[in-house]
């Protein structure tokens, strides 16, 4: 389309929004952009992605889809980042021994000074190719689902493929939402600090992906894992179930089921490889993910 053609084409869409379709966004953004300000936390990266999500809307109808598609990822990602101002004043008795104490009883391996977690089994039998590739995937583990979710919705579209992101949306704020009543810690955590009363101000630590930072020579876990907004947010491990509503989605699709399974598998393996969660954390993740899945369903279903 030539540029008069666009411009035409987005008067006629900016004077059908209304009121509240033309400014409604930007008074959100502001008021985000605002409440950091005020919370003493804004980052650049809060400027960036108020400014991404602006252009994507107000360029108007040849990017409706894919604004519809990126709506959940950005109310994901701004409501992950808030946790930091609501999650110690607001959260349960952090559960440190009680999650590893499961871990023991359901997959305990029996070492030479009794049970141990698969966690502690795999931190004393790492090797660099492992910590490449374990630590390559974890990073990449929301590239990776927001490739298979464009690909059903943008590429190749499937019907309902939407529900893809939505469902993210409802497992994510069902696992934040977890991290509240249920705060547990992570196994590096209980390895760092011990088992006894939770050090409310433990930082958080990219656990074995050092090793990755290390291999590569790079800080990517570190800063990552610097910016954590929750240390006490092992249960349920939303890599895992991330990757895991991917496969169910990739089953109903039929389409990408051998890399979504493939994925899944690995995302599990370094969940608990690079000691950032329990296999107990893995499951309880998957039966969010089966939830949410669930739900999307259901709503269809409605509809």
């Amino acid at each position: 389309m030539r540029p008069a053609g666009y411009v035409q084409e987005w008067r006629l869409w900016w004077s059908g929004l209304g009121l509240a379709g033309r400014w409604l966004l930007a008074v959100l953004a502001a008021a985000f952009l605002s409440l950091h300000y005020a919370m003493g936390g804004l980052r650049g990266d809060h400027v960036r992605l108020v400014a991404a999500a602006l252009a994507v809307y107000y360029l108007g109808p040849r990017l409706a889809r894919l604004w519809r598609f990126l709506l959940p990822l950005v109310l994901v990602a701004a409501i992950y980042d808030a946790q930091r101002y609501w999650a110690a004043p607001m959260r349960a008795r952090v559960r440190v021994a009680e999650p590893r104490a499961w871990e023991l009883a359901w997959f305990g391996i029996h070492g030479p000074h009794g049970l141990i977690t698969p966690a502690a089994w795999l931190q004393a039998r790492t090797h660099p190719q492992l910590d490449l590739a374990a630590g390559a995937a974890y990073l990449l583990f929301i590239p990776v689902f927001l490739a298979c979710a464009a690909w059903w919705y943008l590429g190749r579209p499937k019907p309902g493929a939407i529900q893809v992101m939505w469902a993210m949306l409802w497992l994510n704020l069902a696992g934040y939402a977890t991290y509240l009543l249920y705060p547990a810690a992570p196994p590096w955590y209980a390895d760092h600090y011990g088992l006894g009363p939770a050090v409310l101000s433990a930082a958080p630590e990219p656990g074995g992906g050092a090793r990755f930072d290390a291999l590569v020579g790079a800080k990517w876990f570190s800063s990552v894992y610097g910016r954590n907004a929750n240390v006490f947010g092992a249960i349920p491990s939303l890599h895992v179930g991330q990757t895991f509503l991917a496969l169910l989605f990739a089953l109903r699709f039929r389409s990408l089921r051998t890399a979504t399974a493939s994925f899944w598998l690995i995302i599990f393996f370094s969940s608990v490889y690079l000691n950032h969660h329990y296999v107990v954390d893995g499951l309880v993740g998957m039966a969010y993910a089966a939830a949410a899945y669930a739900t999307e369903a259901w709503g269809v279903r409605r509809a």
